[in-house]
């Protein structure tokens, strides 16, 4: 049976941390899978760009969406709410009555019923966020971390996103930890990387060189071996975002703070 919260998870990916100075709690982000039915496709298209339109094109509920390009999640796509506080998900809603009339009538039938909904803390001290930039296409890579190595992974983390802040401070990055994570999902971290263009999947980044500029001589060797005895295993996920059937745009105006 569709979930009476399904309308509450189609919201938008990235408001950044300036509202995390602002509330003073952690942020968190919202996650949810949706699966077309394949015969009904370009119906659930048309209702759920519909249903954006009306009731997520702006604010809070802005909507983006984005398509899955490979692996066991292709061809679905991904709802994506947040950041924001937890204390964001006990304010009122407008209208809901109306909002999940639409909901329930011009999308939910074209859907299959098999969600899966997360919720994601940001890490807004290791993220990297440059100042003003666009929606396009993630490289989403989620880890597994073996049991008991949260601390140590989240050390490891620390000499990634110096990597970035500092010898790629143009490229976006944003780090998630798993709220609710388990022990038989393999899902309790995950690192996004935003690009625009395809080609950047071909290209050499240098990233060895780039590492040891940033952490030494021969520091990558040690840290790929340290960080391999840390994790059970990942998955890596390419989404485009779809501006069509999204509520709101491509920009994002504020950054985090190095």
């Amino acid at each position: 049976m569709k979930t009476l919260f399904i309308w509450m998870m189609l919201i938008p990916l990235l408001c950044i941390s300036q509202n995390q100075q602002e509330t003073q709690e952690p942020l968190i982000i919202v996650t949810m899978m949706i699966a077309p039915e394949p015969g009904d496709f370009f119906k659930f298209r048309e209702g759920i760009k519909e249903h954006n339109n009306q009731y997520h094109a702006e604010g809070d509920l802005g909507v983006r969406i984005f398509q899955v390009m490979n692996g066991t999640n292709a061809e679905k796509m991904m709802a994506v709410m947040g950041p924001m506080p937890w204390s964001a998900l006990d304010k009122p809603m407008y209208d809901r009555e109306a909002h999940d009339k639409d909901w329930y009538e011009n999308v939910v039938p074209y859907m299959k019923d098999e969600q899966d909904i997360n919720y994601w803390r940001f890490d807004a001290k290791n993220s990297h966020f440059p100042l003003n930039f666009e929606m396009s296409k993630l490289d989403v890579t989620t880890y597994d971390f073996k049991s008991g190595t949260y601390e140590k992974a989240m050390e490891h983390l620390e000499k990634i996103s110096a990597v970035f802040k500092n010898q790629y401070p143009e490229t976006p990055l944003g780090i998630y930890v798993n709220e609710f994570a388990a022990t038989k999902d393999g899902r309790d971290l995950s690192l996004v990387y935003f690009f625009d263009d395809f080609a950047t999947l071909g290209e050499d980044h240098k990233w060895k060189e780039k590492f040891e500029a940033q952490h030494g001589k021969d520091s990558h060797e040690k840290f790929t071996k340290d960080w391999m005895e840390l994790i059970n295993g990942a998955q890596t996920e390419i989404w485009v975002y779809d501006q069509e059937i999204s509520g709101i745009g491509p920009q994002v105006t504020t950054k985090t703070e190095n």
